[in-house]
């Protein structure tokens, strides 16, 4: 059976509703984390887990052209606290 939500405006965001009886299916509970992602045919697909590739190096490197880049220190001066770095 498919299901629709509808997307409302949510302060500056768009939000979905998800109905109850597709949370029950998916045990889903209040705070549980949510991740999606959008396929090539922009279909948004929710998972209670990462995509395993999402913890790869592969994934994080997928966008990497081989080239170089730039890094640079910055001097936060004299700890104020208890900081150990």
């Amino acid at each position: 059976m498919q299901e629709v939500a509808v997307v409302s405006q949510w302060g500056n965001s768009k939000g979905i509703r998800l109905p109850v009886e597709i949370l029950k299916k998916a045990q889903v509970d209040i705070n549980d984390k949510l991740f999606f992602e959008v396929d090539e045919n922009k279909r948004i697909i929710l998972t209670r887990t990462p995509s395993p590739k999402q913890g790869t190096l592969e994934y994080l490197f997928k966008d990497y052209d081989g080239g170089t880049f730039k890094t640079e220190l910055i001097d936060l001066g004299k700890s104020v606290g208890n900081e150990k770095w």
